[in-house]
């Protein structure tokens, strides 16, 4: 599988760390899976001219 590198500001990576039961790449991996999706039914909605 491939590597999918964020930089994110040190502030924030404190606030996700102090979160550990949290999975944040899984959330991200299934955020980014939602948005493809969503982008894939908009992009369907323009080619038939719904939009």
């Amino acid at each position: 599988m491939p590597t999918f590198t964020v930089n994110i500001p040190k502030e924030l990576k404190e606030k996700l760390d102090q979160q550990p039961e949290m999975n944040w790449p899984e959330y991200l991996k299934q955020r980014l899976e939602l948005k493809m999706e969503q982008l894939r039914k908009f992009e369907e909605l323009v080619v038939r001219g719904e939009i």
